[in-house]
Order: C-alpha cells, then sequence, then structure tokens
C-alpha cells in the first residue's frame, strides 16, 4: 500500500509537520497557532530567514550531547522512545502470564539491557561466525557465505533484496545493488581533501583496534586493516555517486540471472540464489551494473586472506552494539565522535529501544497503538485524513497545470 494510501501515515504525516513548524498539535479542535517565540526577531529575515525563523527555538534547545542534530522532529522521537521504553520495561518482567507478543518483546529488551550477562559471554556467541570467516578454503564458498551473512543482516560485499519493479508498480522483482563499505558513502573513500584523508585516517585505526579487541594479535590486524581498505576502495570506485542515484533512471536495470552472471564471472549467483532461500529468480534489477563489475574484478584480483579479512571486519562492525563495552565504546568513538560529532555515547535504554523498534517495529509498535491511540484517536485521525484527502481531490481537479 502506498504511504498516502494509509490513514494513520498521513496523519503521522500531518502532526509531524505541524510540530515540525511550531503549530499546535492538541486538543484537535483548538485552531492551529504559529509559536512566535521560535522566531529571532534580532535578525532580518532577508539577511538570513533561516536565523530568522528558527533562531528563538535553536537558542532554547541546544544539540543534547548524545545527538549529531536536533530539530523538532528529534524532540518528538525522544518523546515517543520515552514512551517506548515504559511498555517494554512493563513487560519485559519474566511473567508466565505474558502473552506471546509481549514475550518476545520484552526478553530483547531485557537481554539487550542485561550488561552482565553480556559482559561475561564476552564474543562467544560472535566467535563461530569469526571462526567461519578465518575457516574459508576458496573464494568459491563465498555466495553461500555471503547469503548467510545477507540474511544476518550484515552488508557485506553487495545488497540484495525485493523492490517494487519500478515499471511495474504491480510487480515486486529481486534487486542487487552496490553496497560492502564501512564508512557512509563512496566519497569518503576517494574526495583527496584534508578532512577526507583525515577521517580515512580514523577509519584505519578503528578498524584496526575492533580486529585487535577480537583477539588478532597487533600486526596481523595491522595488515588485515589494509586489505579490508584496499578492498573498500576498490569497491567504492565502482560506487554510483549519491546524486546520481537520485533518478530512477540510473538505478534500474532489469537484466536475466545469466546476464548478471557475466558482470561477476568468479561468483556463482545460482548458487547465492539458493542459499538464499527465497523464491526462484528469473529477472532481478541489478541497480549498479559498474558496482558489480567492480565486484568481480575483486573476486578474481584480491586473495583469499583479504576477503577473509573483509568479512570478519563487516561480522564484527554489524554486531558491534551487541558486543561488550570495549567494543561498543570503540564504534561509538569513530562511528559516533568522529564521524557525526557525538559529544556522549546514548544510554543504554534508548539503544536497547531503538533496536527493539528496529526488529521487532510492528509487534511493538502494536502495543504502542493499544497504549497511546486507541479507538477514539483512530476515529479522530480516520476524519481529519478524509478532510485532507476532499481538500486534496479539490485542488488537484482545479490545478491548472495539470491535465
Amino acid at each position: 500500500m502506498s504511504p498516502f494510501k494509509n490513514p494513520f501515515v498521513v496523519a503521522a504525516f500531518v502532526v509531524l509537520a505541524r510540530i515540525e513548524f511550531g503549530l499546535a498539535v492538541e486538543p484537535p479542535a483548538r485552531v492551529p497557532g504559529f509559536d512566535p517565540t521560535a522566531l529571532d526577531r534580532g535578525t532580518a529575515p532577508c539577511a538570513d530567514f533561516y536565523q530568522f525563523a528558527c533562531g528563538g527555538w535553536r537558542s532554547r534547545n541546544p544539540v543534547p550531547p548524545d545527538r549529531a542534530r536536533w530539530g523538532r522532529f528529534d524532540e518528538l522521537a525522544e518523546r515517543n522512545q520515552a514512551a517506548l521504553r515504559s511498555i517494554l520495561e512493563k513487560v519485559s518482567a519474566d511473567d508466565p502470564r505474558r502473552e506471546a507478543i509481549d514475550q518476545k518483546i520484552g526478553d530483547q529488551y531485557a537481554a539487550c539491557m542485561d550488561e552482565s550477562a553480556i559482559e561475561a559471554q564476552d564474543i562467544a556467541p560472535l566467535r563461530p561466525e569469526l571462526d567461519r570467516m578465518s575457516a574459508l578454503r576458496s573464494k568459491a564458498e563465498l555466495p553461500g557465505v555471503l547469503a548467510r551473512l545477507h540474511a544476518g543482516g550484515v552488508n557485506a560485499a553487495f545488497r540484495f533484496g525485493s523492490q517494487p519493479d519500478f515499471k511495474d508498480a504491480n510487480s515486486v522483482i529481486a534487486a542487487a545493488d552496490q553496497g560492502g563499505l564501512g564508512l557512509p558513502d563512496r566519497d569518503y573513500y576517494l574526495k583527496d581533501d584534508p578532512k577526507s584523508a583525515e577521517l580515512r585516517a580514523k577509519y584505519l585505526v578503528h578498524v584496526q583496534k575492533m580486529l585487535e579487541l577480537s583477539g588478532e594479535p597487533e600486526a596481523v590486524a595491522a595488515s588485515d586493516t589494509s586489505a579490508v581498505m584496499d578492498l573498500e576502495t576498490a569497491l567504492a570506485r565502482g560506487s554510483l555517486e549519491r546524486v546520481k542515484r537520485r533518478d530512477p533512471a540510473n538505478v534500474y536495470h532489469k537484466t536475466t540471472v545469466p546476464e548478471l552472471q557475466t558482470l561477476t564471472p568468479g561468483f556463482d549467483w545460482k548458487a547465492y540464489l539458493a542459499a538464499s532461500g527465497g523464491p526462484a529468480v528469473a529477472e532481478l534489477n541489478v541497480a549498479v551494473p559498474d558496482f558489480f563489475k567492480a565486484l568481480g574484478a575483486q573476486l578474481e584480483a584480491a586473495p583469499l586472506g583479504a576477503w577473509k579479512a573483509y568479512l570478519r571486519w563487516h561480522v564484527l562492525h554489524e554486531n558491534a552494539a551487541l558486543l561488550p563495552a570495549r567494543f561498543v565504546d570503540e564504534d561509538f568513538a569513530f562511528y559516533g565522535q568522529a564521524l557525526t560529532g557525538a559529544k556522549e555515547l546514548r544510554p543504554r535504554w534508548k539503544r536497547c529501544v531503538a533496536l527493539v523498534d528496529s526488529e521487532m517495529g510492528e509487534a511493538l509498535g502494536r502495543r504502542y497503538v493499544e497504549a497511546h491511540f486507541g479507538a477514539e484517536g483512530k476515529e479522530r485521525t480516520s476524519k481529519m485524513v478524509a478532510a485532507l484527502e476532499s481538500a486534496l481531490e479539490r485542488d488537484i481537479k482545479t490545478l491548472p497545470w495539470m491535465n
């Protein structure tokens, strides 16, 4: 369903928009009013309209130390997290009378919050996966390994999933896309300005530190880090620029599996698709063919040892938030402080709420709706959405530039 056909999504969008621009949300019968204290009347609007419009609010709302940015949407999200926390605290108690949905979200939250148990287990839960990476005997095993890692949420080598067919909205097709980078974007690897060079240097220190924390000797970790950087830089060179990705035509290349196979001759796509456990794939969207050519080149050129190091790093990276404090702190030192400018690690309860919301959002959302929406809220929102749809219909029918 399109989000704009879903009344609850539309209602949420309207409420968020009204909050963002300082408009009243409750009570619903009240006429919305603009908050004049959000203005900075000491700034001329023609000189700096953003400061004029938002300066008052910004002066009263500094960026919290555990955040890289702060706005009205973030303020709303923070309030929402507190509501989700109250639900999770309640259902995380070990009560045999809990419903299945409460047991699932409650147990995940409780496990995330149990720092002493996490420290006691150390890296043992991840050790079998790391050992499997180290035990690879040939690149022919990579399709099966990557299928398993992708199923577990590890972004290695490339991304694979499903998407609506851009040219047939009634069809959902498989899609392969660029991925496998530890830095946020290709430009972080390729720009030669001082800031980018400094970030890459810090990234190298971070990758080596994480590998050492997992048990690798310093010299081995240093060598593996160099291999990781070389591999990721090669993948970055084959990746499409962020701005060009905004054009749907640039990321739509419907292809057969044999055609994809020609882009990466050294990677057995039939084996990967079989290991992924999905339905049979005849056609798929290969978003960025040049990326898969670059991937194919690295599958041929990079030694098996480099791929092992690369996979171990990505397993550690994707699971850092769930590991003991030494991994969490090192992960924050780079991805929080160096990369985004946050000054403090977010409190654990916020990180655990976000984890449950990310992995079991539908289940948690059900309890949230029951607690904070209810039948009266649904009726009120449905009326608001109906009024919006009616107004939009009238507007669309009278727009002179639409046929």
